[in-house]
């Protein structure tokens, strides 16, 4: 009998001990990676690629004419000829790259930042037939016009940019 009540013990311990341990840490569970882009949203990016490179010649053209202020008078002639040029074919890859940035490509607030870059590039355009044509004669005018429009579009882009990537504060709060 006593050893009956010793493996009835026993028994009990042993399922108690497994019943009662548990592990103390949560299991880790992988963030869930971001749909993949559609069609659209593809076609949009590489838009706004060959755009943006239209934008890097903008700012070339801008950054020698504010550069060059306190130089001679040929090297400012130069670098106002220079900012008309890379006006044009700026232009050029704006107009380009920005037939493929349709924002309905995003959805809800996307759409509206997406919106934003499109409109800003338009104006940007729009100002550059102006660059071309001025630039020789009033190069620090141009210039200054488009330093504003630059900063406009710089602030849509980032914008957008900045909702592009997942939040990694939400990934984090989620887990």
């Amino acid at each position: 009998m006593l050893l009956d009540l010793v493996m009835v013990v026993t028994l009990v311990a042993y399922q108690q001990d497994t019943v009662t341990h548990k592990d103390s840490l949560a299991p880790v569970q992988a963030p869930v990676p971001a749909p993949a882009p559609t069609i659209e949203q593809i076609r949009y990016m590489a838009g706004l690629k060959t755009a943006t490179r239209g934008v890097a010649q903008v700012r070339d053209g801008v950054n020698r004419v504010v550069r060059t202020q306190q130089a001679d008078s040929l090297t400012r002639r130069r670098a106002a000829r220079r900012l008309g040029g890379l006006c044009g074919t700026a232009r050029s890859f704006i107009v380009s790259g920005r037939p493929k940035m349709q924002a309905t490509a995003y959805a809800d607030s996307m759409r509206v930042l997406a919106k934003q870059v499109t409109t800003r590039l338009d104006s940007l355009t729009s100002a550059l037939t102006t660059c071309e044509k001025t630039a020789g004669r009033d190069p620090t005018a141009v210039a200054t016009t488009l330093t504003g429009q630059l900063k406009t579009y710089d602030d849509a882009l980032l914008a957008f940019r900045a909702a592009l990537k997942p939040d990694s504060t939400k990934a984090i709060s989620q887990q």
